[in-house]
């Protein structure tokens, strides 16, 4: 029986109870293609290809990756124009996984078409979006390896778009946003050229066609670790913003529309003092990890948390601030 907690921490976010009709609709349209209704997936080898797109993540990507092994033929990424020394990472791991991680550069390419171009390069039936911020289990009860067998004894001739249920850290690695201490997206599906990515709002979504059989598959198979450098902190503050607003001229990167708004939301034009607000804001009312509710951490991510400098701060048992990285 599902607990009232847990209840609150997905009551907004809950897919699999709402759009019963359209649903409905999808899971009946999707048993066209295996009788020959409709276009069958395309004859791409049977296998899981994770893409990913990334911008500044040395503190997880090496952890990111190992984790994924269990479940993935290859690895696609696009660096979106890191400057942490990211890319120098991936370039060390290309070059020691040749033909398993495929790396490409891509700075000037914006949103969806930074993610439509990395879907483009992948070689298997099966498409997992990932991030290099999120650790898989590779053991324990819920291991990647295991969401692997699982997707692949699924109907090759049917279409699916598979959602998880990702565990969210926010902070550091000891604390959660109670706003949304897990995420549900639909991050699997069977590949398509008519599956692509739009920008319709304040988020890019993947757009895919009505002959898609959603599954909701809610085990805890991966850990979302958002846990940002402060500046990155800020930025984000500002993404869905700038992303809503879509004004490439007046605004041509996150950083401008950043620097245009920081002093009338946080009372400073210094980006350094913008930090420190922000961080104070974001994180007031963030609450401990609960292994108890979300059960342990990634066998990959586990090392890291002696060595993470990020900590969240408290004075007089209220959150008053947070250790940053030395550089």
């Amino acid at each position: 029986m599902t607990s009232s907690r847990t209840m609150r921490i997905t009551a907004n976010q809950s897919p699999h109870r709402t759009n019963h009709i359209a649903r409905a609709l999808r899971s009946f349209i999707s048993l066209l293609p295996p009788v020959g209704l409709s276009s069958p997936p395309p004859g791409r080898p049977q296998g899981i290809s994770v893409y990913m797109r990334v911008k500044d993540e040395r503190d997880w990507i090496n952890a990111s990756i190992a984790s994924i092994r269990g479940i993935a033929d290859e690895a696609v990424v696009v660096d979106n124009g890191s400057t942490d020394g990211t890319y120098e990472i991936l370039q060390d791991m290309a070059r020691k996984e040749t033909g398993f991680l495929k790396l490409w550069r891509k700075p000037d390419l914006h949103h969806c078409d930074l993610s439509n171009f990395a879907l483009k390069q992948t070689s298997f039936r099966w498409v997992l979006r990932w991030d290099g911020d999120m650790v898989a289990h590779t053991d324990g009860k819920h291991p990647i390896a295991e969401l692997r067998a699982r997707i692949l004894r699924l109907n090759p001739h049917r279409y699916y778009l598979i959602y998880l249920r990702h565990i969210n850290l926010s902070g550091d690695a000891f604390h959660q946003d109670p706003r949304e201490m897990v995420h549900i997206e639909e991050y699997i599906h069977t590949f398509s050229e008519d599956a692509r990515f739009i920008h319709p709002g304040r988020f890019e979504a993947l757009r895919f066609p009505l002959y898609y059989k959603p599954l909701f598959w809610y085990e805890p198979y991966v850990f979302h670790v958002n846990i940002k450098p402060a500046r990155r902190m800020l930025l984000r503050y500002f993404w869905e913003d700038w992303m809503e607003l879509k004004d490439y001229l007046h605004y041509p990167t996150l950083e401008d529309y950043a620097l245009a708004h920081i002093e009338k939301e946080f009372g400073t034009p210094l980006m350094e003092e913008a930090q420190n607000s922000c961080m104070g804001k974001v994180l007031q009312n963030h609450i401990s990890f609960d292994a108890n509710l979300f059960g342990p951490y990634p066998a990959m991510l586990k090392p890291l948390l002696d060595q993470t400098p990020y900590r969240i701060q408290y004075q007089g048992g209220r959150i008053s601030g947070r250790t940053e990285p030395e550089d």
